[in-house]
């Protein structure tokens, strides 16, 4: 009897011994692990194209007649508006006049030269009063800023991403960003990069200089409210062909679960099917290696 006992109790206190190493084993395989929940919205797929300023609206103002100039009243860089003098020239003759006689005959032959348009004095090639000038010299150049464009150099089989009334996003030297839209596709293509000019509007009151590198974006993604995850969500095989994402079943369970995934940025990737539910949660830290059922300590 005593030898069954002994028998008896050295079974149980193998079993209990068994029970409380199986309840170590499983605290010790439980994963921390941080989750997430999935988003919608729209992940951005941009062309990259350069681009420049242009002005459309570009008027040299010509002397009319030869004379002097006797009043300037703008000079470079200065904005007018249409229908404000910009300078008065007198013929040689009525010049010649008020010399003699300042009083009664200053106004004999003046011509007042006008701006055709609002804009800003360039290239201005009279600086004072008295210079004497021939009838057709160019006095300055007016650039209008009411038709500024950029004109974007687009290669010809992406020319259904720059239609009339798409969109735009344009990356300024500085780094800033504004939006345009597509106004007009040239009939001609550049000689050099056989890449067809695009001109797009931009929405701005910036001063943008003519000729400016830009960098002008075109998002080929046209899906909205798609399924978006982390990247860091997102495991894959060495030939990455395959993809998943460890999906939470319950509180403390996470499964490996296969998806196809679509636009990818450095942040965010697409999850294109299956279709999850909006309160599925994910593993988004510490899901690499992982098995395809683990126990986690769920972090959010």
């Amino acid at each position: 009897m005593k030898k069954l006992f002994t028998i008896i109790l050295l079974f149980f206190l193998i079993i209990g011994c068994n029970s409380e190493k199986k309840k170590h084993v499983s605290k010790k395989l439980r994963i921390e692990a941080e989750v997430t929940s999935m988003k919608y919205g729209h992940i951005p797929d941009y062309l990259r194209f350069l681009g420049k300023v242009v002005y459309l609206n570009k008027n040299s103002l010509i002397s009319p007649i030869d004379g002097y100039i006797t009043k300037l009243y703008f000079h470079e860089g200065d904005y007018v508006k249409k229908e404000q003098i910009i300078c008065e020239i007198q013929t040689p003759e009525g010049y010649l006049v008020k010399n003699i006689d300042s009083i009664i005959n200053k106004k004999i032959g003046i011509i007042k030269v006008i701006a055709p348009t609002n804009g800003q004095i360039v290239d201005m090639k009279i600086t004072s009063n008295g210079i004497y000038v021939n009838k057709g010299k160019i006095l300055c150049r007016l650039f209008s800023q009411d038709n500024i464009k950029i004109q974007v150099n687009v290669p010809f089989e992406y020319k259904k991403w720059a239609k009339i009334g798409n969109k735009c996003e344009i990356i300024l030297p500085d780094g800033s960003i504004i939006t345009g839209s597509f106004s007009n596709v040239l009939p001609q293509v550049d000689n050099a990069t056989q890449t067809l000019k695009v001109l797009a509007n931009i929405n701005t009151k910036k001063f943008l200089p003519e000729n400016m590198i830009v960098t002008v974006l075109i998002d080929k993604n046209k899906k909205q409210n798609t399924q978006i995850l982390p990247n860091s969500c997102l495991q894959t095989d060495v030939l990455m062909k395959k993809f998943w994402v460890m999906r939470l079943i319950n509180d403390s369970t996470a499964v490996q679960t296969y998806v196809k995934v679509g636009t990818q940025n450095k942040k965010e990737v697409e999850i294109i099917s299956p279709q999850f539910s909006p309160d599925d949660k994910f593993i988004s830290v510490g899901s690499y290696g992982l098995e395809d059922t683990v126990l986690i300590n769920a972090k959010q």
